[in-house]
């Protein structure tokens, strides 16, 4: 999702930074924004000679307001080149920089890639049509969430939710030196259509194979292996 806009008292900052002479990057260092940023406020607003926090505020005032109608709706033939574009698989990076460039004449108009793709992630509630994420090269159909400086990414949890990693094993058990430490494993078919469980104990270097009579879930996986083991048990007796 796009950043928070600048505020009039981070305009005022970036303006007595280039009064400074400081760079774009101590700036944006100090403000905690992209560096990027700073430069596109910068740039948008008459460059380091020419910004004033005020002007730029009431630009940026100006910019937000709404109803306001978006670049491809107002130009319909942008618009259409730009779907062909995307159904042809160029980028959204791509289309930006021909069209800036002028590559081809009989499109005027001038649209930038983070506009396109928000356009492509609407899914059809904008001007473009539904269904062009596709055609991406990572093919999301949301974008991904963009976090602020700072934040710190939570923990992700996989289909398998929380559980024990195999580096956090203790050092008997990576010594080969006790029997009862044990490693299972899930072997999987072509197109799911066979499974079989193994059951590895490290320190007899014994295996143990169980099979599955119809699906390998959870479930069937806990029963085959408590078959299995009431069978070495009956072996053993």
């Amino acid at each position: 999702m796009p950043a928070e806009p600048l505020t009039e008292i981070e305009r005022e900052e970036i303006r007595a930074g280039i009064e400074r002479q400081d760079t774009l990057t101590a700036i944006a260092r100090r403000l905690g924004r992209d560096r990027t940023a700073i430069s596109r406020e910068v740039n948008r607003n008459g460059g380091r000679d020419c910004y004033r926090a005020c002007d730029a505020e009431r630009r940026s005032e100006e910019q937000r307001a709404r109803p306001k109608v978006s670049v491809l709706a107002a130009d319909p033939v942008l618009a259409a080149h730009v779907e062909a574009r995307l159904e042809a698989k160029d980028s959204p990076m791509t289309i930006a920089v021909e069209l800036r460039h002028g590559v081809f004449p009989e499109v005027v108009g001038r649209v930038s890639h983070e506009t396109l793709y928000q356009e492509i992630h609407a899914q059809g509630r904008r001007t473009l049509a539904k269904g062009l994420h596709v055609n991406l090269h990572r093919a999301r159909r949301c974008r991904k969430h963009r976090r602020a400086a700072g934040e710190v990414e939570p923990a992700k949890t996989g289909p398998l939710g929380v559980f024990n990693l195999i580096g956090s094993r203790p050092e008997v058990a990576a010594g080969r030196s006790e029997v009862g430490r044990f490693e299972g494993d899930l072997i999987v078919g072509a197109f799911n259509r066979s499974a079989i469980v193994t059951v590895f104990d490290r320190a007899s270097r014994n295996l143990w194979l169980a099979d599955f009579a119809e699906d390998h879930g959870a479930d069937a996986t806990l029963a085959a292996l408590a078959e299995r083991g009431c069978q070495e048990l009956r072996v053993r007796r």
